[in-house]
């Protein structure tokens, strides 16, 4: 139907302009993820997961033995300390049984040689001692080259390993991640791993890092604590501890690189930076503990969301409005959690900032799409069902047109069929012009009393009008509403006939066929022209039953099933069991007697006894009841007509197989 190919391609149109959508923001991404900007973005995400992962325990085998300021006051020197110092400090840590010494300190220059001497002496004793060297860039307008600084070999045949007391801040400053090698060589938390794990090499590592928590976290002691005469510290503090000292200095003039502080993913919330020992220490728990945390990097995010991102445009655009912002919203908040989780329980890094923002713009633009769609198909609902339609029902349609199936489906409906009596021999002496207006002069009133009870106008047919309730939109109440509008017309009807006699025209009145029953509803047609109409054996009877309305004289007449959908507040009563053409099956007659809420009338309980005993065979007592029924009502059509039968079958009874079941001769 032209509905349904108007629809596909419809679908179509937005899969293709989402996907391409999608395609395009994804460009959009590549551009901002090679910018400062974008990397501040996925840096920023990553920082806050970090403050989920806080845990409440620190690493209980490292020891931060810290330079700072109390030790300075204490020791009352200035920097660089007396080697034989560094030297009492290792004597003094083994002693208390510590499991290996970290200096993350560089002595590439000679001091005193009593000093150095006490200092390799001391190393040597240790046998866990481990030494670092460093990298030192030098720039130069004609080159820029890094020089290694190792200890002096006095030193570093001593120690039992040396490493490179590198770290690698990101380009925002923020130390995130490490590598247990830097420029070919071991790095300083590398080489003390080696030692206290027994390997003789240095595997390959790389990755996040897994901080306890913001700077302090650590245990850490001042370095004259350690080696205070008077109150040392407690050799159960030192004993089978990995113990790293290192400079650990608050207040510095120099940048916070050269000062042995670095920002830290806590950073940002705390406002502290970590000192250098302190970051070694923790890259040290971290090759201790289960390994540094894996992530995905920039290039493989990026490759995924090339794909992502034309899909999510491709649903996004097929969807309501609210409903593109809805899941683009769930979408990002479900990678959001996702990727908290997965950091927070098996740190692992899933960068979600780049991607929400794709799908967040995706999903503007689907929803802005959307609502472009959304506001020209409702202008072409209002436009098209406004003829035939109450402007509520349109109105609520346009709200919702979600519950249109323009291809057609089923639904329980309430038919309406209003025919004009005698309309033939009316229209005789009138001319055309005239015959119009009086048929204008009907259709107004009854479109209008239609429209207004929320009926839906299907179409006129000659001197007929059909309508239904029920659809496009369901309605609970859609009986009560036919009945009452049906009510409507007759009495407009009686109102417009008395208009007609006064002006010397013929009688004229309307019948009026009510049934409640499933009928299929959509466009019917062809694909340039279609009409929304019902079809199916509900509309049938409806129209059946309007021109039953000549064999008892009624002005309306509905099956059971209206007043059984309607409730029972209708006043009704029932005629008769009819089967009409194309039926097999009886139905039940019924004529309204009064609006919703109405007394049923006494002569109904009269018409009712009548009826009783002609079921019965009963015919004399039954024509009696029916003679009393009409002059109780003071004339009553229905009532005559089965009287009349009642003498029809007194004078010829009806075969002993006989139901009760009346079977018109026509339609």
């Amino acid at each position: 139907m032209a509905g349904e190919h108007r629809m596909e391609r419809g679908r179509l149109r937005a899969l293709l302009l989402g996907a391409g959508t999608g395609l395009c923001l994804w460009g959009l991404v590549l551009l901002v993820a090679a910018t400062p900007q974008g990397r501040s973005l996925e840096d920023m995400a990553l920082d806050a997961a970090w403050l989920l992962r806080v845990r409440a325990t620190r690493p209980a085998d490292i020891l931060v033995v810290a330079v700072d300021e109390p030790s300075f006051q204490e020791i009352g020197l200035p920097w660089p300390w007396p080697r034989a110092l560094h030297a009492r400090l290792i004597d003094r840590l083994r002693d208390a049984g510590a499991r290996a010494v970290v200096l993350d300190m560089v002595f590439a220059a000679p001091s005193a040689p009593a000093d150095d001497a006490a200092l390799a002496q001391a190393l040597a004793r240790s046998g866990a001692a481990v030494l670092a060297s460093a990298l030192e860039s030098v720039d130069d307008p004609a080159f820029s080259r890094q020089v290694r600084i190792d200890p002096l070999p006095l030193f570093a045949r001593a120690a039992a390993r040396v490493g490179l007391a590198v770290l690698t801040p990101d380009p925002d400053g923020v130390v995130r991640r490490f590598a247990t090698r830097h420029a070919g060589l071991p790095t300083l938390a590398a080489a003390a791993h080696g030692l206290v794990s027994g390997r003789g090499d240095i595997p390959d590592a790389a990755g996040l890092i897994d901080y306890p928590g913001p700077a302090r976290t650590m245990d850490t002691v001042s370095y004259a604590a350690v080696l205070d005469p008077d109150h040392p510290l407690p050799a159960a503090r030192i004993r089978g501890r990995i113990v790293v000292v290192g400079r650990a200095m608050a207040a510095s003039a120099a940048p916070l690189g050269q000062a042995d502080a670095f920002a830290t993913p806590f950073t940002r919330a705390t406002g502290q930076p970590a000192f250098g020992p302190e970051i070694h220490a923790a890259i040290l728990a971290t090759l201790l503990g289960n390994g540094p945390g894996r992530e995905w990097s920039p290039e493989t995010t990026l490759k995924r969301l090339g794909i992502a991102l034309p899909l999510a445009g491709a649903l996004f655009f097929r969807l309501r409005p609210l409903a593109a912002a809805t899941t683009a919203l769930g979408l990002v908040a479900g990678l959001g959690g996702l990727s908290a989780a997965l950091f927070v329980w098996r740190f692992f890094w899933l960068p979600p900032a780049l991607p929400a923002a794709g799908l967040l713009a995706c999903g503007a633009a689907a929803t802005l799409y959307r609502g472009l769609v959304e506001s020209r198909e409702k202008r072409f609902l209002a436009k098209a069902f406004s003829r035939y339609l109450s402007p509520v029902v349109v109105r609520d349609l346009v709200r919702r047109p979600e519950r249109l199936e323009l291809g057609g489906e089923e639904a329980v409906v309430t038919v309406l069929f209003s025919d004009l009596a005698g309309f033939t021999r009316f229209s005789e002496p009138l001319s055309p012009k005239d015959l119009i207006g009086v048929l204008n002069a009907w259709f107004t009133p009854a479109t209008d009393i239609i429209l207004a009870a929320g009926g839906t106008l299907d179409k006129f047919i000659g001197d007929a009008v059909m309508a239904f309730w029920g659809a496009p939109l369901p309605d609970d109440a859609q009986a009560s509403k036919a009945l009452g509008a049906a009510l409507a017309m007759d009495a407009a009807m009686t109102a417009l006939a008395r208009d007609f006699a006064a002006r010397g025209l013929p009688p004229l009145a309307a019948r009026i066929g009510l049934h409640h029953g499933p009928a299929v509803v959509g466009n019917v047609g062809s694909r340039a022209r279609f009409n929304y109409t019902i079809l199916g054996d509900t509309v049938n009877l409806a129209s059946r039953l309007e021109s039953l309305n000549k064999q008892y004289g009624t002005a309306i007449l509905a099956s059971r099933a209206v007043f059984a959908a309607a409730g029972e507040d209708f006043p009704f009563r029932e005629l008769d069991r009819v089967r009409v053409v194309g039926r097999t099956a009886a139905v039940a007659v019924c004529e309204p007697l009064g609006p919703r809420g109405a007394p049923v009338p006494a002569f109904a309980e009269t018409f009712r006894a009548a009826r009783e005993a002609y079921g019965n065979r009963h015919f004399a007592a039954a024509l009696d009841g029916f003679l009393a029924a009409d002059a109780a009502r003071g004339g009553d059509p229905p009532s005559r007509a089965f009287a009349a039968r009642c003498r029809a079958y007194l004078a010829a009874p009806p075969p002993k197989d006989w139901d009760g079941v009346f079977v018109p001769s026509g339609k």
